[in-house]
């Protein structure tokens, strides 16, 4: 087995980028890709790589690779496949270190189309080239600023790493982590993986300081056994989530067709997978809720929940999706009812899940969740519809303006800033408690809000993380208590 982890520490953290194929063209690849990295501020030296062009965005065009007077870490190729040899030989030449091959009409297109790929793979390795690609859609290493995609997504440096074998679920993916505030430590677009696997990908991350939670989007396993060896051993430090495609028969026929890849039987994907207890999703969306919750939460010490809701029926929904993912949602003691009752109606559920009935202290439901997470009976809370209630009275205070003339506008003004300062305290305050007690607490809005799933605290170990609903929180605790589990085995 060949070591890549020292090139593709280069690849993904490259000192020099070239361009090849950089143009100033709207829509076309070499002006995406050139584009993004020029606008998203990478701090190395860029070197655009065309022969009919002298300056582009105020850099120096170069005409061949060879005249590039400076040594190159990656070269981002764009150019059409039948001009890759003679690129990838003028790469060589230069003593690149890693090339990002964009272009298709490789394997994933007919039998001329594979053999181009094979004889760029042996071209490659006689150059000590690391190839991500052909048929890519590029890379982001935000820890680098490094933002190499066709579409321009810049989301927030964090500990997520993404590969994936489809390019644009891949890229539609990082927009929305970047529209969630999930931080991402690197995505590798691995198209045809003519040279780098997801096996390689997964080596590689598994020795990443900057990447804590590995995702992955697969059609394809080229070695099964490898993967499965790999994946045991790295989830042992850093959780794998997977979305498979090509899971049905049609599935596995648009996956040949886009990538040249023929999917495996799914049932034994699945069983590889159980046995090396790495998660499976079902949806692109799932992955993110996965990524949110293992990269802002600590892990639940076991599979006991408690559930703090505004409204009963919120409790009741949450109860029985944790008891169908097999989490246990345990009574209260007598004293914790005492506790918490001393701060709510007769009428309250005195119970858990535990129904705050709509209550417009302020205090209560932080002392709800505090009185949970200390109580030594349950591993994590779920905490629902306290974030989000600002969106409300947002609302409330929009149709107070339009029916009533003797509403004092200040006073609805003060009324709206101190419904967002609340929200901004409680999240503050939760992500203080769960540094205390060690203890994930999910959080379910109580409504739509453009702030984002994850919601970062300044200093915070962890942060604030905010489903769209109870299906979303559970489904996430779940997978989490699934991991702690294996890691105690």
């Amino acid at each position: 087995m060949v070591d890549i982890g020292s090139d593709l520490e280069r690849v993904f953290h490259p000192r020099s980028v070239a361009v090849v194929g950089a143009s100033a063209s709207f829509g076309k690849w070499g002006q995406m890709i050139f584009s993004n990295i020029v606008a998203g501020k990478f701090p190395g030296r860029i070197f655009p790589v065309n022969p009919k062009e002298t300056s582009l965005y105020g850099l120096k065009v170069y005409s061949r690779m060879q005249d590039i007077p400076e040594e190159i870490d990656l070269a981002i190729v764009t150019t059409p496949a039948a001009t890759v040899p003679e690129v990838l030989a003028a790469c060589g030449e230069k003593g690149v270190k890693g090339v990002v091959l964009i272009t298709s009409g490789f394997g994933e297109t007919d039998q001329a189309g594979k053999r181009l790929e094979r004889e760029i793979v042996a071209l490659c390795r006689a150059k000590r080239i690391r190839l991500i690609g052909p048929n890519t859609m590029g890379i982001l290493s935000p820890h680098s600023s490094l933002f190499a995609t066709g579409t321009h997504s810049r989301p927030r440096t964090g500990e997520v790493a993404f590969v994936s074998q489809s390019g644009n679920l891949g890229n539609q993916l990082i927009h929305w982590a970047e529209s969630q505030n999930i931080g991402i430590s690197l995505f590798a677009g691995s198209g045809n993986e003519a040279m780098i696997s997801c096996v390689d990908y997964l080596r590689y991350l598994e020795g990443d300081p900057r990447s804590r939670l590995i995702t992955l989007y697969l059609e394809n396993i080229a070695d099964g056994r490898a993967f499965l060896e790999t994946a045991l051993r790295v989830n042992r430090s850093k959780p794998i989530v997977v979305l498979k495609g090509g899971r049905t028969e049609a599935g596995m026929r648009a996956a040949a067709s886009h990538t040249g890849s023929m999917g495996g039987r799914d049932a034994i994907f699945r069983a590889v997978c159980r046995q090396a207890g790495v998660a499976l999703v079902n949806e692109p969306l799932e992955l993110l809720d996965l990524s949110a919750g293992f990269s802002s939460l600590p892990l639940p010490k076991g599979n006991r929940v408690g559930i703090v809701t505004l409204g009963g029926g919120w409790g009741v929904v949450t109860a029985d999706a944790c008891n169908e993912r097999g989490l246990q949602v345990p009574s209260l003691p007598d004293v914790m009812v005492a506790e918490i009752g001393r701060l709510l109606p007769d009428f309250w559920s005195r119970g858990n899940p535990v129904d705050l009935v709509g209550t417009r202290d302020l205090e209560v439901p932080l002392v709800a969740v505090e009185s949970l997470l200390r109580w030594d009976g349950v591993d994590s809370v779920i905490s629902l519809g306290i974030v989000g209630r600002v969106e409300m009275v947002r609302l409330l205070i929009q149709s107070t303006r339009e029916v009533d003339p003797q509403a004092q506008p200040a006073v609805l003004d003060e009324l709206e800033a101190m419904a967002g300062a609340y929200e901004v305290r409680y999240i503050q305050r939760i992500v203080e408690l769960m540094e205390r007690y060690e203890k994930p607490v999910l959080g379910v809005s109580l409504a739509r809000s453009d702030k984002g799933v994850v919601r970062s605290v300044p200093g915070g170990r962890y942060s604030g993380v905010f489903y769209q609903s109870p299906e979303s929180a559970v489904r996430t605790l779940a997978s989490m208590a699934a991991y702690a589990r294996l890691l105690e085995r």
